[in-house]
């Protein structure tokens, strides 16, 4: 039998751990809650001052470069239809094409509409030296539009940010 230091025995005669015991459990658990709670707030001030710090330097670094001008609006000019024939294969082809001619200026749209004359007739000269099967493709006539905005630059003599910027087809006509 276990002797009477060995042993509690409590008002109902049941035996109870010796109270050393009981003691360095609960040190344990305390000591474990303790560390559990300090890297708990050591990972929670890592995130908020490290991650803080990061955004900070994200917001810093955007609020330093300088916004971008918005592109001013573009500004459109029709050009009458363009009806042109050129030989394929020992026959007689037509293109019939409507283009609209884009700038971001109206001073060179305006310089287009004093110069229209010289301009239709460039124009009518590249469209007439196409290659029909060329045309029958979308990459001759994606071809075909930087094609008319350089002849229309060239001809009115600009460059740059100051020149028609895009041509577009409204309409495109193959026979």
């Amino acid at each position: 039998m276990a002797g009477k230091d060995d042993l509690n025995l409590n008002k109902n005669g049941n035996s109870e751990e010796p109270a050393a015991a009981t003691g360095g459990k609960r040190k344990w658990v305390i000591l474990l809650l303790v560390l559990l709670l300090l890297a708990g707030g050591g990972a929670a001030a890592w995130f908020f001052l490290v991650a803080g710090d990061a955004e900070t330097a994200e917001d810093v670094a955007a609020a330093a470069e300088p916004e971008p001008e918005p592109e001013p609006e573009p500004i459109y000019l029709g050009l009458d239809k363009f009806t042109v024939n050129f030989d394929y294969q020992g026959r007689i082809r037509y293109v019939q094409a409507d283009m609209q001619l884009m700038a971001h200026s109206q001073d060179i749209i305006d310089k287009a509409q004093k110069n229209m004359p010289a301009v239709r007739n460039r124009l009518i000269m590249l469209l007439s030296d196409q290659d029909f099967e060329a045309l029958r493709q979308v990459e001759g006539k994606e071809a075909l539009r930087g094609e008319v905005r350089d002849a229309v630059n060239e001809t009115l003599k600009v460059s740059g940010d100051e020149a028609i910027q895009d041509v577009f087809f409204t309409s495109f006509v193959l026979q």
